[in-house]
């Protein structure tokens, strides 16, 4: 009596775990290209407002993250929010009725560390 063997390979779905979502995908998203590219060309001192309507500050600059994955917004931030400066990753930022908007609350701003921090930072 002659044996059947039969390999099962498994298929490509299955054999692929599922990607855990991050932040960089927003990056498909039509609208993270043009608010990255809107503040790279007139960006400069346009406030940044948290989430619950408090005012950061200015955006004194926009470049790429060290690792090239994100833009940031690096804004000045005003005194009485912790003074300094600080980086803000397009994905957390929002336009509403003509205001930028960080998904951070007041708290998490001053939580943030300062990129200025070796210089005295607040």
């Amino acid at each position: 009596m002659p044996w059947l063997l039969v390999a099962l390979a498994p298929t490509s779905a299955l054999a692929q775990a599922p990607v855990p979502a991050s932040p960089s995908d927003g990056w498909d998203n039509a609208y993270y290209q043009i608010l990255a590219e809107s503040l790279r060309r007139s960006g400069r001192g346009k406030w940044i407002y948290t989430a619950d309507g408090h005012a950061i500050g200015r955006i004194a600059d926009v470049r790429a993250s060290p690792d090239g994955m994100h833009e940031l917004a690096v804004v000045e931030v005003r005194y009485l929010m912790g003074g300094g400066t600080i980086a803000l990753p397009f994905y957390r930022l929002t336009r509403q009725k003509d205001r930028l908007v960080s998904t951070d609350d007041r708290a998490a701003i001053l939580a943030m560390p300062r990129l200025d921090a070796a210089t005295g930072g607040r």
